[in-house]
């Protein structure tokens, strides 16, 4: 794929009548003027719902030039029509829930994956990172241009964020997660964590992405692969966690 073009990844969740109930459509972290989470999502809702597709992208295009210069780091906003209700930010993309719909699996709330911020900035501090909670929700590890960022309800993460290189050398990975997060990944609750680690440091030797479900945990990776050459492999990957779900984020 051209160095152009970003990937999109889209979830989606059915019921048993393969009725749509949530979708989300991911960030994708282009510029925000491509309006790429309305490109990808306005189609697909058409097909589905008549007209929701026309509103998805008419919303999330004034949002996007309307919030350009916006102070605040991530702005959101929502709406609902006859057939769902719609959450948009530019850290999370957008979740689509469908009204007077109900499934009892897949995807679980935040609760399931995710613990506290406060229970977190003591071990993000060990790890190097420059972090001031409350109110910072953004923390940045320049020794490595790390970063790890949230999106909360009250004190509980609902997603998280955060970014980690990968450096193989004869077949062994020279950059630990533990260098990072020495105590593992804690923001994460006990039901989780290592399955999704697991997965995180399978991406890391590899250097490949992955969007999908972990544990009951949407996880998506992006990995961008630098100099490869035999065993050796350099990579960055910027990872997401959990997702905005219906009812977590403040309207």
């Amino acid at each position: 794929m051209a160095d152009t073009v970003s990937p999109q990844v889209a979830q989606f969740l059915l019921d048993r009548d393969d009725g749509l109930v949530w979708a989300w459509f991911p960030s994708t972290g282009a510029d925000h003027e491509d309006h790429e989470v309305a490109v990808a999502a306005a189609p697909t809702l058409t097909a589905i719902w008549p007209g929701a597709g026309e509103r998805v992208r008419e919303e999330i295009d004034d949002f996007d030039d309307n919030h350009r210069w916006h102070d605040d780091a991530t702005p959101r906003t929502g709406w609902r029509d006859t057939h769902a209700e719609y959450r948009y930010d530019w850290l999370n993309g957008l979740a689509v829930t469908a009204r007077d719909a109900s499934v009892r699996r897949w995807p679980f709330g935040s609760e399931h994956y995710a613990t506290s911020m406060s229970s977190a900035v003591d071990d993000l501090l060990a790890g190097g990172y420059d972090c001031f909670y409350p109110p910072q929700q953004n923390c940045n590890r320049t020794q490595s241009n790390g970063y790890f960022r949230v999106t909360l309800r009250g004190d509980q993460i609902v997603s998280a964020q955060f970014g980690i290189g990968s450096l193989i050398e004869s077949g062994r990975q020279r950059h630990l997660l533990s260098e990072e997060f020495p105590h593992g990944l804690t923001f994460l609750t006990e039901a989780v964590r290592r399955p999704v680690t697991e997965r995180i440091e399978q991406a890391r030797r590899t250097g490949t992405s992955f969007a999908g479900i972990v544990a009951g945990t949407v996880v998506t990776i992006d990995a961008r692969r630098g100099a490869v050459d035999g065993g050796d492999l350099v990579a960055y990957l910027d990872i997401q966690i959990g997702a905005p779900l219906a009812a977590t984020l403040p309207l």
